[in-house]
């Protein structure tokens, strides 16, 4: 796409004369002789362009490679950090549960704690127990039975202690994880910012890149494509004014054939005097279009951006022709009747079909630019409102549109002014 951005090339070279006098061929051959010359020196010029932007073109993709690659490790880092805040709250609500655990065992262990308190960490007084015991038999069954309750406060001591100590190692984990949660977090602020240098400078480069290019990207044909187009437009014009001549002609045959049926008629009128009949005197035909524009709307849409001094912003000063917005798919129509010059694909107008017509003894040129499909071919003879193709949004174009110029002459273009192109809205 860049070298085909690169090697749109175009310096003003008029196709066609403006008015089509006998000098006409030998203009057209003089500015072939000239174009061939240009695209020796356009070529050279366009190699080291070529070198240039390539140099500033991989560095846009260092920058590019850099980009993702952050853009990748801010998306792990977010993941992290996510992560993180997922294990914390798991840590909290597993503290909260330890907690309400740990509230339960100091109610249960209540009383047996003060117990212990009071028998100096024993869970019973055995001199009670063994004192105190009827007979043998009721000693021993005193005997196991506080070491039951022994055992028993040994497991509930030891599930407090436990409960106690995960509680702190749970409390000491979610401080460490809310620290690495901080840091995290700094790094990301970090990888952002960085981001976001790594944007501007790509948004520099870029701007360099396209301020390179600007002077090829804004002429619509390059020198090669130039030199055929002359000799399409070469060809259109001669079968334009191949095509008026024989409607002339054939108006004119038609014309004196009308005439002299009607001189007949008066001839046998007049020699038949005494016939009460009438006699119906034909009209001539007319072989062209009766109404009085030479050119058509070729599509339905409202304009988006009319004729003439521009921002800039997309490469030219000067905007030659008229936008026509629409959905894509809609019909494209020639605007007058003519020859295609050519229709084709590539560079700034993408999908594109060039007529060439004569209307009146003056060669016109219109040009059908960002089509989303063609349906005509170099070389073919069209009439007035046929379908050329769809409206599309191909080439250098920001939306669906399309971009409509009416030349005075052959095809003509300049970024800064009209050149030969006229605002079609007061031809239509």
């Amino acid at each position: 796409m860049l070298k085909k951005l690169l090697s749109t090339v175009l310096l003003g070279v008029l196709l066609v004369s403006t008015a089509p006098t006998s000098g006409h061929a030998a203009t057209i051959k003089e500015k072939k002789s000239q174009n061939a010359t240009e695209q020796r020196r356009l070529e050279k010029a366009i190699k080291n362009q070529e070198a240039k932007i390539s140099a500033e073109q991989r560095e846009i993709n260092k920058i590019d490679a850099a980009i993702n690659e952050n853009i990748f490790r801010i998306s792990e880092k977010n993941k992290q950090i996510k992560q993180l805040n997922l294990q914390i709250e798991d840590l909290e609500a597993e503290i909260v549960r330890y907690e309400i655990m740990l509230t339960r065992q100091e109610e249960l262990l209540g009383d047996r704690l003060r117990v212990l308190q009071e028998n100096d960490g024993n869970s019973i007084k055995w001199e009670e127990v063994i004192f105190g015991s009827k007979d043998l038999g009721d000693l021993f069954s005193r005997v196991m039975a506080g070491k039951k309750i022994a055992e028993q406060d040994d497991k509930m001591i030891s599930a407090y202690l436990e409960t106690q100590e995960k509680l702190a190692e749970m409390k000491k984990n979610l401080i460490t994880k809310k620290e690495e949660r901080v840091q995290e977090k700094k790094s990301l602020l970090i990888q952002k910012k960085q981001l976001k240098q790594q944007m501007k400078e790509r948004s520099a480069t870029l701007k360099k890149l396209r301020k390179g290019k600007t002077k090829f990207t804004t002429k619509l044909l390059s020198a090669k494509e130039l030199q055929a187009t002359l000799e399409a437009q070469e060809r259109a014009i001669a079968a334009a004014k191949a095509a008026a001549k024989a409607a002339a002609e054939k108006a004119a045959a038609e014309k004196a054939a009308a005439e002299k049926a009607a001189k007949a008629a008066k001839e046998a009128a007049k020699s038949k005097p005494e016939s009460s009949e009438s006699t119906v005197v034909p009209t001539p035909v007319s072989s062209g279009p009766t109404g009085s524009a030479k050119f058509v709307r070729p599509a339905s849409g409202g304009v988006s951006q009319g004729f003439g001094p521009a921002s800039g912003a997309n490469g030219y000063t000067f905007h030659n022709g008229v936008d026509f917005s629409g959905p894509v798919g809609s019909p494209i129509r020639a605007a007058a009747s003519g020859t295609v010059i050519t229709a084709g694909s590539g560079g700034p107008y993408g999908n594109h079909v060039m007529i060439s017509h004569f209307l009146d003894g003056q060669v016109y040129t219109t040009v059908y630019g960002h089509m989303n499909s063609l349906s005509v071919s170099a070389g073919q003879t069209v009439t007035q409102g046929q379908t050329l193709g769809t409206l599309g949004s191909t080439g250098n174009s920001t939306g669906p549109h399309l971009h409509f110029e009416l030349h005075i002459g052959g095809y003509q273009y300049s970024a800064s002014g009209p050149a030969n192109t006229v605002n079609p809205l007061g031809y239509l």
